[in-house]
């Protein structure tokens, strides 16, 4: 067998031992990043960095040098190796690797595999392979999580995906046991420890000081290097390779079965050459160095790339159009793509889905016969044959995604064509185009498709600088879809870096808008952050939102322009026909007290709610109106920040609606106030929204003061006190319409 066809070997056992199906899979994992993202970050009292950072501040003296017979901590670690010899070619059938400390996560240990090649050369015959503790299920909030034991031999090291590594819980003082049981005796003579590589900050869950023994004798004692959190570099970037031998006839052997000795190799010989194209992260076993996702400015698309001609046939008959009303309806029998730009990645492109859609709307019925693609996908390089990312999956229905098996990618070259064709087997009504993006992760959108020039029966529809497809998100919160209508002029529009061109003096002088506004922000989605609420923490929720172009024109939404996740209060069990869903916030009706008109969603534990109002071609917008939430004033919004294309563009803070205010007469209540956000110098609009600015006072802060990490006050209000606590959303009050 080859070493991809080794790979994909052990890929399909290990799919074959799951005894829970992916969705239950993805659950869990979606419940732990909840509970635990970013913990170490935010937790690092007392941690590896806390002990590093206090070394470099403390200077030694007089007082703090160790007299002679006094052991300090750091050479009682440094006799952890020194002291011990690694015995030659040791043989037995059981091997233990005890893991006694991680490099600074005091909660949990993991490893992203292990490989064991023996002095014939060949990896050992594993029977079996089980640990002590399992792995988190064991923890009662747990029981679906994919990363098992079983991980640890499924051939896929160099990566950063969950499902192919092992966690369990970790106690100092404690040990933490990985045990494999070989079919028969063997002779080691190399061993690989892949440390755990979940991220930079979760590389910290890696195993530091490790003992290992063979049928009861020590063979190994010492520290494992701690992984790099990305996927560059050598085998020396993720952990240790354990020589048993220096006899180099016999690392020769190994070296035939060893993937990453196989991967090194290809890299020299290749190293002459001009351009080098970098492994993908799909293999799982690759050494060659990739570049950041990012452009570089060598490399970087430019803003208005230079389209090459597309050839068309002046014999053909004309494309049949029509109109039916405003839609533009072509007929054609073949649809030809070409992609000629990415979102920054000079070697890869890629799409998650596509739709052809009819004068319906709805799309029509593609087989994989009548797709043709040039370059078809990856198996057109060396060493990728095996790759999942083929044509087929444009059309297999999984388009909102994260997972690289239901995407296409392909080899990218600036400045050539990359085809996609779709012929049907007769004439047929076509509207446009809906596409998903490459979507593998916020660094792997670099590689979704950017421009895209459209020929129907070899005739060009598309305009001379062919449109401009959105970037994937990176995630799933919402329908990431982008429809491309034939009819509308959507050209490759980039938005410039955005200026500061208007003078706080000014604004601070005409309008006491305490920022400094950028002008017109332009962008496909814009996402709002919502940090707080005004008391309530069970619930967040808004009356409405209005855009308005850069004309000062209200843009007209609908419910394909917004989305929130949470979604609303349906996510909650029990819950599932409550009307505050997000498509409210732009039904028009903000002034009122009547919640059927409004948009409520549960706050979760270390879950971010975000509303998003997404367009499918970059917009401007010189106005934002904002209603707060009135029916419960403290569930309205406090803090939040918008964000234009992940770009952050504006932090504020929204005042609560005053439940107390009547008009004239007690049965008649004043129209609900609405704030604004200008990013426009233009004067009369600014005049005329002055009293519906956002003005961000400085406001109150809870302190908590700490003497040696312990808490010596708490917030005396015990209004505050409740804010500053997590909640139970199983105690939350009924969110009653």
């Amino acid at each position: 067998m080859t070493p991809l066809e080794r790979i994909e070997s052990a890929r399909s056992q290990w799919r074959k031992k799951q005894e829970y199906n992916l969705e239950e899979s993805w659950t869990s994992l979606n419940l732990f990043d909840r509970s635990q993202k970013g913990r170490i970050s935010l937790d690092l009292q007392g941690d590896i960095l806390d002990e590093y950072l206090c070394s470099e501040s403390i200077q030694p003296t007089e007082d703090t040098i160790p007299e002679e017979n006094e052991t300090s901590e750091d050479s009682t670690e440094e006799s952890f190796s020194d002291d011990f010899v690694i015995p030659e070619l040791p043989s037995g059938q059981d091997l233990e690797i005890s893991i006694l400390s991680t490099w600074g996560d005091h909660h949990y240990v993991g490893l992203n595999g292990i490989e064991i090649f023996t002095n014939l050369g060949h990896p050992a015959p594993v029977a079996r392979i089980t640990s002590d503790p399992a792995d988190i299920n064991i923890l009662p909030e747990y029981s679906k999580d994919p990363r098992v034991i079983g991980n640890l031999l499924d051939g896929v090291n160099r990566t950063r995906d969950d499902t192919h590594m092992w966690l369990a819980p970790f106690s100092k003082g404690s040990r933490h046991l990985v045990m494999i049981h070989f079919e028969k005796p063997v002779t080691l003579a190399v061993m690989r420890l892949w440390n755990y590589n979940k991220s930079r900050i979760h590389s910290y869950r890696g195993a530091k000081d490790v003992e290992v023994t063979l049928d009861g004798q020590m063979i190994f004692k010492g520290e494992i290097t701690r992984a790099s959190g990305g996927i560059i570099g050598g085998c020396e970037n993720f952990g240790d390779t354990i020589l048993f031998t220096m006899d180099e006839d016999i690392l020769e052997h190994v070296s035939h079965f060893d993937l990453e000795y196989e991967e090194e190799l290809a890299f020299e010989d290749d190293s002459n050459e001009d351009s080098e194209r970098p492994s993908t992260a799909d293999q799982g076993d690759e050494t060659e160095p990739r570049p950041f996702t990012s452009a570089s400015p060598a490399t970087q698309i430019s803003d208005s790339p230079e389209v090459p001609a597309l050839a068309t046939n002046e014999d053909d008959h004309p494309i049949m159009a029509k109109m039916l009303g405003d839609t533009l309806v072509l007929t054609g029998q073949h649809l030809k793509l070409n992609f000629t730009a990415t979102w920054g990645d000079p070697y890869y492109l890629g799409l998650t889905g596509l739709e052809v859609l009819g004068p319906d709307g709805q799309a029509l019925d593609i087989s994989l016969d009548m797709l043709d693609a040039d370059p078809r996908d990856l198996h057109v390089l060396p060493g990728y044959e095996q790759d999942d990312r083929t044509l087929d999956k444009l059309i297999d229905g999984s388009n909102i995604t994260l997972c690289d098996e239901h995407m296409w990618l392909i080899p990218f070259t600036a400045g050539e064509d990359h085809w996609l064709s779709v012929t049907f087997k007769h004439p047929v009504d076509v509207v446009g185009l809906r596409f998903w993006n490459y979507n593998k992760s916020p660094e792997d959108t670099y590689r979704g498709a950017k421009t895209v020039h459209v020929l129907l029966d070899n005739r060009q529809v598309s305009p001379p600088g062919g449109y401009l497809i959105r970037k994937g998100p990176g995630s799933c919160f919402f329908d990431f879809a982008q429809e491309v209508a034939f009819s509308e002029p959507m050209t490759p529009r980039i938005c410039t870096k955005a200026k500061t061109s208007v003078k706080p003096s000014l604004i601070l002088d005409e309008t006491s808008q305490e920022y400094e506004a950028i002008e017109k922000p332009c962008g496909f989605i814009y996402q709002f952050h919502l940090l707080s609420t005004w008391g309530d923490p069970y619930y967040i929720g808004l009356n409405g939102i209005e855009f308005y172009n850069d004309q000062g024109t209200k843009i007209e939404l609908t419910e394909t322009n917004i989305s929130a996740h949470p979604d609303s209060v349906n996510v909650l069990e029990g819950i599932s026909q409550d009307i505050r869903t997000p498509d409210k916030l732009i039904d028009g009706n903000y002034d009122t007290m009547d919640g059927r008109h409004m948009w409520l969603a549960p706050i979760l534990p270390n879950l971010l709610n975000r509303v998003y109002v997404i367009f499918d071609q970059p917009m401007e917008v010189s106005m934002i109106k904002i209603w707060n939430y009135s029916k419960t004033p403290t569930r309205g919004v406090k803090d939040f920040a918008l964000l234009v294309d992940d770009l952050l563009v504006y932090n504020g803070c929204l005042d609560m609606v005053n439940p107390n205010r009547k008009g004239i007469l007690p049965t008649c209540d004043l129209p609900q106030r609405y704030y604004s956000i200008l990013f426009t110098d233009d004067k009369e609009i600014r005049r005329r929204e002055e009293h519906t600015l956002i003005r961000n006072q400085a406001g109150e802060q809870d302190v908590q003061l700490l003497n040696d990490r312990k808490v010596v006050t708490r917030y005396a209000d015990p209004e505050k006190a409740q804010q500053g606590k997590p909640v139970d959303q199983g105690e939350s009050p009924e969110a009653a319409t």
